[in-house]
């Protein structure tokens, strides 16, 4: 799967763009992920530390022993180890972000923080206590600190990797989403749906 799915949690019958702004509740985000190799990955295993899609390409190359050149320029890191039965180091946060829209993500085990450009609103959860994340945090002095480390790391992390041309943040999302790619790359073609499709209507006059 590219995502997860809300079946009424939050009140949500969708994903993470099944609301506005888009929301990054774990069960819009969490990817349900299935690795098998009979004979060779251990069968009924659960995983439960941090991995994100960028994640998949150094660890395919790294489980069939395909050297990886980007390795210094991707945010990705192999978890084939996890697949060999060998120990991994877990990481500390995985970044999750809309490519049509200002929301980013940071979540680590225990804490998620989402920031929304430029004017918010954003959320902090303590997902220890509060896994659902039913309370938002974000104007409780008592956090501050962990709210401002969080924001750091999270755009430490868009400065090293994001493509100015192609930065999220400059664009809203409207209509139904997302139709080419954004900034400069879309060559002055239309970016997003204008407005909402139903199931039957036609949308063969679009770029």
């Amino acid at each position: 799967s590219d995502n997860g799915m809300n079946m009424g949690h939050h009140g949500i019958y969708g994903k993470g763009n099944g609301t506005f702004p888009p929301n990054m509740f774990d069960t819009s985000v969490k990817v349900p992920t299935i690795l098998s190799q009979p004979g060779s990955v251990a069968e009924g295993e659960v995983i439960t530390s941090l991995h994100s899609h960028y994640d998949l390409m150094p660890t395919l190359l790294d489980y069939v022993g395909v050297e990886n050149g980007e390795a210094e320029t991707l945010p990705g890191h192999s978890f084939a180890g996890i697949l060999r039965g060998e120990s991994v180091d877990p990481a500390d946060a995985v970044v999750v972000y809309d490519e049509y829209g200002p929301t980013r993500m940071i979540r680590t085990a225990t804490w998620k923080y989402i920031h929304r450009y430029p004017y918010g609103p954003h959320e902090l959860y303590d997902l220890a206590n509060d896994p659902n994340e039913r309370q938002n945090l974000i104007d409780d002095s008592s956090h501050q600190t962990q709210r401002e480390k969080l924001l750091a790391e999270l755009e430490a992390w868009f400065v090293r990797y994001v493509d100015p041309a192609r930065d999220g943040t400059h664009e809203a999302v409207v209509g139904r989403g997302q139709l080419n790619v954004v900034g400069p790359a879309a060559q002055g073609k239309q970016r997003f749906g204008a407005d909402i499709v139903y199931a039957g209507e036609s949308t063969a006059n679009e770029p």
